[in-house]
């Protein structure tokens, strides 16, 4: 089951945050969103300082929820929450099993992302992506079509 998703530009700005299949509501989107951001910044630095050089952060998970993070060479970060059964929805490309709910958060970047927000002539980098319609609508077609959607162990 699928949550929330972030994205996260440089300076740690939320460009764009969506939700689906809830079951409580937040009840100060702003201090989750805070949260989320520090939560992400501090595991990759940990990850950074503790793991092997040019490993990343991928995801952590909790008895409520998971937490799926991708982060380009551009700075940009996005992020997945889900149910803690869904796998890791990211393989690195030395491991890739083909399976492909795990490139979710890669797709997303160079398909959607990239492709209806970056190249979008009206855009400017930094912004709010919310004026970006496209590329919400591809979005939410394409979350909506992965097979842990609504999907709960």
């Amino acid at each position: 089951m699928i949550y929330n998703f972030y994205i996260f530009g440089r300076g740690r700005r939320c460009l764009c945050r969506e939700e689906w299949n809830r079951i409580r509501p937040c009840a100060d989107v702003t201090q989750e969103t805070k949260f989320i951001s520090g939560t992400l910044l501090t595991l990759t630095s940990l990850c950074s300082q503790l793991g092997p050089p040019g490993g990343q952060f991928t995801a952590y998970t909790t008895p409520q929820y998971k937490l799926h993070a991708f982060s380009t060479a551009t700075g940009y970060r996005l992020v997945l929450t889900t149910d803690p059964s869904v796998r890791d929805l990211q393989a690195s490309r030395r491991r890739r099993s083909g399976n492909e709910d795990q490139d979710t958060l890669r797709h997303i970047y160079a398909e959607l992302f990239v492709e209806h927000v970056v190249k979008n002539p009206l855009y400017r980098i930094g912004e709010d992506v919310s004026k970006c319609t496209t590329f919400l609508s591809k979005l939410h077609s394409f979350v909506q079509t992965r097979p842990f959607f609504a999907i709960s162990a």
